[in-house]
């Protein structure tokens, strides 16, 4: 697999998605944007997200099975971002006075923090459930899959020998775990549809089960990138319009819809969309960044600033959503430079340095 990619792009544009579809719900300004979410609501950045790490995560195993060394360079990606983030968006929300209107007991207060410190990330307290639209950071709900994702890694590694097992017998055993965790995913989905959310429904939304299928998708791609890359790299504009064809067709005709709820025949067609881009044009990533990731700040900074936003009445009109967004972008670009482009030069043998090389570029 090259190094030079485009996926710190994609990780970017799927970030703004989820942060300017949250900040127009948030805002109230959801329904006055229609025209714009068409198009967004086709792309949505958390499904984007699982499949990326899936390709990138069980790449990384393969260089580098070492547990001790994964499990570092795990924690460097996630952490050091996310720590600095909770304590700014603590630090808004006293700015903002609301802790002078609220008991804040302090065992649960110290329980909060270790959840969002630890993988209990979903984790609200009810003594912030006036501010803002109650929940001070909701999409970190995703990390908290995502480091599940992480444990399962060398657990699956493991218990199915996929390192040791030849391309097709290994293709079957993944393809075997993939309609497993669709059925998890989609019985999960009508359990949404059909029924109230009682606490264990609401506990399996945040566990790796409905989701899982999705990273298990990225792994298969990067088992098979040669064939992949045969079949979509560089294709990148015939891929997309396939895929926008497809996914109006089935809404209209079937029903179907986007978001997390993605249908999994168009999560399939939207990964294929996903690899296309990452491996067209692949130093346009490079050229536009400069190795710079912003996607993570932006997906954690967003629903702090709207919060912040509405706890202070600034969030009138159009004005207020584009003031939000770049500021979790300004927000973004900081925890980068500062925090998390530090973090991960410590990381041991990583897959994809953030250090900025000559650009190769290709042969004509």
């Amino acid at each position: 697999m090259p190094k030079t990619n485009n996926f710190d792009l994609i990780r970017l544009a799927a970030a703004l998605q989820v942060a300017f579809t949250h900040t127009l719900l948030d805002l109230g300004m959801a329904d006055r944007a229609w025209p714009v979410r068409i198009v967004t609501d086709m792309f949505p950045g958390v499904p984007v997200f699982f499949f990326i790490s899936g390709f990138l995560i069980s790449k990384s195993f393969e260089k580098n099975p070492v547990v001790r060394e994964f499990a570092l360079n795990r924690g460097l990606r996630i952490y050091p971002g996310l720590a600095v983030c909770f304590l700014l968006s603590l630090a808004s929300v006293w700015w903002s006075g609301y802790f002078r209107t609220v008991s804040v007991p302090p065992t649960t207060l110290a329980l909060w923090a270790a959840a969002q410190l630890s993988i209990g990330q979903f984790f609200n307290p009810a003594f912030m459930r006036h501010y803002g639209v109650g929940v001070l950071n909701g999409s970190v709900w995703t990390i908290c899959v995502e480091l599940q994702f992480y444990l399962l890694v060398p657990l699956l590694y493991a218990a199915t020998g996929l390192r040791q097992l030849s391309a097709r017998h290994a293709n079957a055993v993944l393809l075997t775990l993939i309609a497993l965790f669709v059925i998890a995913n989609q019985a999960y989905l009508h359990i949404t549809a059909a029924h109230s959310r009682p606490l264990w429904y609401r506990v399996a939304g945040v566990s790796f089960a409905p989701w899982f299928y999705m990273f298990l998708v990225g792994v298969f791609f990067q088992r098979n990138f040669t064939l992949m890359q045969r079949c979509f790299g560089g294709r990148f504009i015939p891929v997309l319009i396939v895929y926008c064809a497809l996914g109006l067709v089935c809404t209209k005709a079937a029903g179907w819809g986007f978001g997390n709820s993605l249908n999994p025949p168009l999560f399939t067609a939207l990964s294929i969309v996903t690899f296309a881009a990452a491996f067209s044009g692949i130093t346009l990533s490079e050229r536009l960044l400069r190795r710079n990731d912003l996607s993570y700040g932006v997906y954690l900074y967003h629903q702090p600033v709207s919060n912040f936003l509405l706890a202070n009445g600034w969030s009138t009109g159009l004005k207020a959503v584009l003031l939000a967004v770049a500021a979790a972008v300004a927000l973004a670009y900081v925890s980068w430079r500062v925090i998390e482009k530090p973090a991960l030069g410590l990381k041991r043998h990583p897959l994809y340095p953030h250090r900025l090389a000559p650009l190769a570029l290709p042969a004509e």
